[in-house]
């Protein structure tokens, strides 16, 4: 019986190893990629937002909600760098009846593993009828890297037209999630220039060039097995600066709602446990096994030898 034992348990024993190799090295750097037919709604809020009325002129307070869809480009990522995928991105702020605030769209690319930018495909902000200003990015971009780490990341901001850095400040717990906090603090910044009359500014003149300044306070609340987002917060203040005069155009506290974190708990929670399954769990389990009964083999193989001599 053991002539026959110990040569089953080598080779189970060798099954195992490999197995848990390919687990680790080949399974989970094949699975943890963002994909490319992403197709994703996220919605946010902010209550007594103030913000500029274009359609009035006038600056208005008023609850906001926001709408974010990302697409997947699947044909644009056919031509991508390896490793790449192409998400367009489409925001709708409205007002508390109903009125469109504004509308956004951009192209961005990223590395499917790192969520880092990827500069190609056509990328740009701005889009509308698939032509926008082309923009050069840099840094992290929709999400975080899968096996995110307790450290800084840059992370892009296409209002800034640049990257800010997200300090790594903790773990929290979100809903019985462990997810790790990021805050971004980004000053005044003057983030180009516009147009408008001299009237919305309460000053004498027909048309004046004024600077539009952004800042933000953000926390962002990451799931650091995938990188998904799982709550963002900003508080966000945008004015238009000519002179000594100056209309706020955006004082708002942003965030997701409390329905769309529920929904990100809920899909990535499982998923998390998987893939940290196949990165960690599972390959350490075959493995350990796998010495074991490798181990076994071997000595029931020597006992069985020494019977014979």
């Amino acid at each position: 019986m053991r002539r026959f034992a110990a040569p089953v348990l080598i080779g189970l024993g060798t099954f195992l190893i490999v197995g848990a190799l390919l687990l680790k090295f080949y399974a989970y750097p094949r699975i943890a990629v963002v994909p490319e037919d992403q197709n994703s709604v996220t919605e946010l809020s902010a209550t007594g937002a103030t913000v500029f009325d274009v359609s009035s002129l006038e600056q208005i307070t008023t609850d906001l909600s926001i709408k974010a869809t990302t697409r997947g480009d699947v044909k644009a990522a056919e031509k991508a760098p390896d490793g790449a995928v192409v998400w367009v991105g489409t925001q709708t702020v409205k007002k508390s009846d109903g009125g469109i605030i504004s509308q956004s769209s951009d192209i961005t690319a990223m590395d499917g593993t790192t969520a880092e930018a990827v500069n190609c495909c056509g990328v740009a902000v701005d889009v509308v009828n698939g032509v926008g200003t082309p923009v050069v990015r840099k840094g992290l971009v929709f999400k975080f890297p899968f096996n995110t780490q307790k450290k800084d990341y840059q992370v892009w901001d296409d209002t800034l037209l640049g990257t800010a850095t997200a300090k790594y400040v903790g773990e929290e717990e979100i809903q019985g999630m462990k997810v790790y906090k990021f805050t971004t603090d980004i000053p005044e910044t003057v983030v180009g220039t516009r147009e408008v009359p001299a009237s919305v500014l309460g000053i004498e003149g027909t048309v004046v060039n004024a600077d539009e300044t952004y800042q933000v306070q953000r926390q962002v609340f990451v799931e650091p097995t995938i990188g998904a987002i799982i709550d963002r917060i900003d508080d966000q203040r945008a004015t238009l600066t000519y002179g000594d005069a100056e209309l706020v155009t955006t004082e708002a506290e942003i965030s997701y709602t409390d329905a769309q974190v529920k929904s990100n708990v809920d899909d990535y929670e499982s998923k998390a446990v998987l893939l940290s399954g196949v990165r960690t769990t599972y390959p350490l389990i075959a493995g350990l096994l796998g010495l074991l009964a490798l181990a076994a083999g071997v000595l029931l193989g020597r006992g069985s030898t020494r019977r014979k001599a």
